[in-house]
């Protein structure tokens, strides 16, 4: 699967260890990615601060989303994975959090942890917990409007995205969008 992913910064290969420090861990511990250009470019310029000067658009690729390796967010969580996680756990996932992914990664960190909200922590618990046992992405829509849209993906191992083409973007703030103006692909 195809996916992108805009930064302010030029890499090799993505690191977790800044998670947090962008948009937060609202879905998930990891490399947040999109299917839609359009959103990584829009956040290649970090959020409430002045422009920066340089501007990253990637292009990776993922395994394929399958009912057993990811949860959707605001979906239920598939049988399957419930089944995993319950047999690694060695506890019953209550019925509650079941409807929803995000409701069940919360709780699933919150219980690794013995923390009693979530938190950078649990969420990093939860991922590797997940991870480990073969989920390894969580994902939800571009736009809450249009759920059969385009996804939004959260990595949990960075040994999951293959970088296939960095670019160096320009971008233009259009009506509180940031938009691609102009593009050079960076070689070794």
């Amino acid at each position: 699967m195809i996916l992108f992913h805009g930064s302010p910064s030029l890499f090799d290969r993505f690191d977790l260890s800044n998670v947090g420090e962008g948009s937060g861990v609202k879905f998930g511990f990891g490399v947040y990615l999109t299917q839609a250009e359009k959103t990584a470019v829009h956040y290649s310029q970090p959020r409430k601060q002045p422009l920066t000067p340089d501007h990253y658009l990637y292009t990776v690729e993922i395994d394929d989303l399958v009912e057993d390796n990811h949860i959707m967010s605001a979906g239920p969580v598939p049988p399957c994975i419930i089944d995993r996680t319950e047999m690694k756990l060695g506890k019953i996932v209550p019925e509650a959090k079941k409807a929803k992914g995000k409701e069940f990664r919360k709780w699933l960190g919150m219980e690794l942890t013995g923390s009693t909200k979530p938190c950078l922590e649990s969420e990093k618990a939860a991922a590797q917990f997940l991870d480990d046992m073969g989920v390894p992405f969580m994902v939800w829509p571009t736009a809450q409007t249009k759920p059969d849209g385009d996804k939004n993906v959260a990595v949990f191992n960075t040994d999951n995205v293959r970088i296939l083409k960095r670019e160096r973007i320009d971008i233009q703030n259009v009506r509180g969008k940031w938009i691609l103006v102009n593009r050079i692909e960076v070689t070794q």
